[in-house]
């Protein structure tokens, strides 16, 4: 019977032996919010939890290594209309931040020191940013913020089929995995009137293109009519395949970096 990686399949004494053996640990952080009309409040959280499992499986004969549980309830913005489109957790981002620096601070207390965060959402970003800093400072270890995305960019972009406007919220990249993870997909509800149309030499107003040379909220640039931006119909099982394929690879190499690196003095 194989051995499962998973964090919560673990007696404490099983547990003290992956502290032993200096295991990783993978925390998957997504987050539950309405998705347009075709997928389901869960996609963020569920890309989380699925990529989290391939990259576990990838690296799991190489290094010890524990997925945690997928943190699902988040922050997000007002302008996430959760009385339109409801469904979207708005948890404070005072709350997020004290609430993941507890977890990744009992790992640590416990003895783990290599931590990676695979982050789906990017509400979540400067969140973690700080969470990593107060663990860097309190206890002089250095978690890795990750977001699957990065890891597959090249591959994705020469496959994808939408043009600059069509990757940001529950669109062709979201849409591609969710349809290979799932079966939750409404197919019949794609629709492409609400791709990004506001571009500029500062704002890419695009997720996988590259140039954005600024922060500026999507959701202040341009109404939503679905809950979508970008164009969910030019996605494809095929797409995610080619994704899932180099996520594997790319978190294979730094998952192998980041565990073997030892600080230089």
């Amino acid at each position: 019977m194989k051995t499962s990686y998973y964090f919560s399949d673990k007696t404490w004494e099983e547990l003290k032996e992956y502290v032993d053996k200096d295991s990783l640990i993978i925390l998957p952080v997504g987050q539950t919010e309405e998705h347009g009309l075709h997928l389901p409040v869960e996609t963020d959280a569920r890309i989380a939890t699925e990529v989290a499992r391939e990259i576990a499986k990838e690296i799991e004969n190489e290094i010890p290594v524990l997925v945690m549980p997928t943190f699902w309830a988040g922050y997000s913005p007002n302008s996430m209309n959760v009385k339109k489109w409801p469904g979207t957790m708005q948890v404070r981002m005072s709350v997020v931040i004290e609430y993941l620096y507890d977890v990744t601070a009992s790992l640590v207390r416990m003895g783990f020191k290599k931590i990676v965060i695979l982050d789906t959402h990017g509400q979540h970003n400067p969140l973690l940013n700080i969470v990593t800093k107060r663990i860097a400072d309190d206890f002089d270890v250095y978690p890795a913020v990750t977001s699957p995305l990065t890891f597959c960019l090249k591959e994705f972009n020469e496959v994808r089929k939408s043009v600059r406007g069509g990757v940001l919220h529950a669109c062709e990249y979201e849409t591609s995995l969710m349809m290979l993870f799932t079966s939750l997909v409404k197919m019949d509800k794609l629709v492409d009137c609400d791709l990004m149309r506001y571009q500029s030499d500062f704002v890419a107003g695009d997720s996988a293109s590259g140039g954005q040379k600024v922060t500026w909220s999507t959701w202040g640039l341009q109404d939503s009519k679905t809950g979508t931006y970008g164009d969910p119909t030019a996605a494809s099982i095929a797409t995610a395949n080619v994704c899932v394929a180099a996520m594997r690879n790319n978190y294979r190499k730094f998952l192998l970096e980041y565990y073997n690196f030892k600080k230089q003095s």
